[in-house]
This record gives C-alpha cells, sequence and structure tokens, in this order.
C-alpha cells in the first residue's frame, strides 16, 4: 500500500495503482490542472465534466470514495446555504421565474429598494455551478491528498532543485499536521475512555467540546515544536543549510510525460472552453 497523507492523517489506505508510481511532479500538477479549470467553468454542463473528470482521476488512482460518506452532513449544509445565499441575496431573474416574493420594499424619492426572494432558471443554474464547482475542489484535493506523502513530496522538489531549507520548512509543516493529527486521536481516546459518547452528543456539544480539548492540543504542539527544534539544533541542521547529497532521485518516465500533457489538455480545454451548453 502507497503512503500518502490520507494515511497519516486519517488512516485510509489507497491501492497500489500506476497513476501512484507516478513523478511526484505529475501527480501534483494534475490536481493542480483540475483547481485551474474550476476557474474557468461557467454552466453546469462543464462544471459536470470537471466533477466526472475528477471522479475518474480518483478512481484510477486507487482512492476509495467511500470515506465522504462520513462529510455528506457538510456537504449537504454547505450546499443548502449555498442555494439559500443565492436566492436571498442575489437577484437573477432569468428567462423563467419559478417563484418571486418581497421580503422588504422601501419607496424613496429616487425609486424603489427592495428585497426579495427570486427563484429563476439564472438562480438554479448559479448555484448548481456554484456547487459543481466546490465539489470538484473537494475531489482535487482528494486526490492530491491520495495519491502524494510528505516524504515524496520533499523527494520531488529536491529533484527539481528546490533549496534544502525550503524542503525543511514544508517538511516540518507537515510532519507537525501529523503529530498534531496524532494527539488528536489520543486526547478523543482518552474522552471516550471517561465516559463522553460522540455518537449521541448534537452538533453544538460536539463543537463545545472540541475547542475545549484545544488547550492541550496547543499545549503539545508547543513542546513538540520545542523538541524539534532542540533535535535540528544539536544536529547542526538550520534553514540555510546545503545538503548536496540526495538519497532518493526520482525519474521521469514516458507515463510522466503522457500525465503532464493530459493535466495540460484538462486546464486548456476548460480554459477555451468554459461553457459548453447554450
Amino acid at each position: 500500500m502507497p503512503k500518502t497523507f490520507f494515511r497519516d492523517f486519517i488512516g485510509l489506505e489507497v491501492k497500489e495503482t500506476k497513476y501512484q508510481k507516478l513523478h511526484v511532479f505529475s501527480k501534483i500538477l494534475i490536481p493542480l490542472s483540475l483547481s485551474f479549470s474550476i476557474l474557468f467553468v461557467k454552466d453546469v454542463f462543464s462544471a459536470l465534466i470537471l466533477v466526472f473528470t475528477s471522479l475518474f482521476l480518483c478512481k484510477i488512482a486507487g482512492i476509495p470514495l467511500g470515506f465522504i460518506k462520513k462529510y455528506l452532513v457538510i456537504i449537504i449544509s454547505l450546499t443548502s446555504f449555498i442555494s439559500l445565499s443565492f436566492m436571498l441575496f442575489t437577484s437573477m431573474p432569468g428567462n423563467v421565474v419559478f417563484f418571486e416574493y418581497t421580503l422588504v420594499e422601501i419607496r424613496a424619492e429616487k425609486g424603489v429598494a427592495e428585497w426579495k426572494i427570486t427563484i429563476s432558471d439564472a438562480s438554479l443554474n448559479a448555484t448548481m455551478v456554484f456547487v459543481s464547482r466546490i465539489f470538484a475542489m473537494v475531489l482535487s484535493a482528494v486526490l492530491l491528498l491520495g495519491s502524494v506523502s510528505d516524504r515524496e513530496l520533499i523527494w520531488g522538489l529536491r529533484s527539481i532543485g528546490v533549496p534544502y531549507g525550503a524542503c525543511l520548512s514544508i517538511a516540518l509543516f507537515f510532519k507537525g499536521l501529523q503529530l498534531f493529527v496524532s494527539d488528536f486521536y489520543t486526547v478523543r481516546d482518552a474522552m471516550v475512555i471517561r465516559g463522553v459518547d460522540l455518537d449521541r452528543m448534537s452538533l453544538a456539544s460536539k463543537f463545545k467540546l472540541y475547542v475545549n480539548a484545544l488547550i492541550p492540543l496547543l499545549t503539545l504542539l508547543i513542546t513538540r515544536s520545542y523538541e524539534i527544534s532542540l533535535a535540528l539544533e544539536s544536529r547542526g541542521i538550520s534553514p540555510s543549510s546545503k545538503v548536496p547529497t540526495r538519497y532518493h532521485v526520482p525519474e521521469f518516465r514516458l507515463c510522466d510525460f503522457a500525465a503532464i500533457a493530459l493535466s495540460l489538455a484538462i486546464a486548456m480545454f476548460f480554459y477555451f472552453c468554459p461553457s459548453l451548453w447554450g
């Protein structure tokens, strides 16, 4: 099983596929091209194509998408909030108006100021495009975190000539995230052992409980940061250090050039064809 960020953070195992054997630069460039394409989609059809493209790439990368079910409540809540925002704060008459209701109407000498709820084909299209963009953004992040590890990232950055100090800072950042997640699970298990039933608690109670848990987590984070800084200092390592030796040098293969060409093709396609309907 390949070692990825998901395996370190949430313990999710990813299948060994040909995608996982690509050069780390290729595995970073593909999600970036998807994120770049999100900026240009303008209609539902092109947005759905981007979503299905992201799903297909996650599938061939061997990432099990079943874990997203745990976050369906957050996704549905976010979708509902976006829909209400378009209906309450954005007036888009469109060609067909399905529902319209005036909440506040203020008449003055210079005209009439209205605040009304309008559900039209234009508002529904804008809502669906925005929601599809969010799904594509989430899937591109899943593709990146499910195919790259912190070690691979450092190897890839070193192979393209990034300075050692920058690579060291990035490695410490991701290592700190891993330690923070590990400490979070430790604190949560301690709560469960003391009789806290997290499954039956309301969302507000969980939020309050996790806010209180930030105190020991931040204390552990500061302690670990101090210990890591002492360990680096004792070994004579600093951001200005220069280490010419590299123990792992990944090489570009033909499939990597094909993956880079695919990522560029995806970005160029949505850049030149942002709207595929009408």
